[in-house]
């Protein structure tokens, strides 16, 4: 019965992963300069030393950047496609919302 629970949730995952259809390129690129920005921005440590700091927040300023105007472009150009916005938005995360260069 505790495989049952186990296999299940993984065919319904599996069915809608790979009926679905794939997205714009334009809006993959979105999605993967999303995450970076938010997984470099949890990574942001003032502790850290300073050439490391510099180094993420370098990054974070490539990625964060790209993904906010990405982020404008993508809101005009699909605002018509309920699935593609309901897709960016849920992928316009904190750290791209809020990204502003010092």
């Amino acid at each position: 019965m505790r495989d049952f629970f186990l296999i299940v949730p993984v065919y319904f995952v599996l069915s809608f992963a790979f009926s679905a259809e794939p997205l714009p390129k334009d809006v993959s690129r979105f999605i993967y300069n999303a995450e970076a920005c938010a997984h470099l921005a949890g990574e942001f440590d003032g502790e850290l030393p300073k050439r490391q700091q510099d180094d993420i927040l370098k990054s974070m300023h490539q990625y964060c950047k790209a993904a906010k105007n990405q982020l404008r472009i993508l809101k005009m150009k699909y605002r018509g496609n309920a699935r593609m916005m309901k897709v960016i938005e849920s992928n316009a995360n904190d750290a791209v919302t809020s990204y502003e260069r010092e």
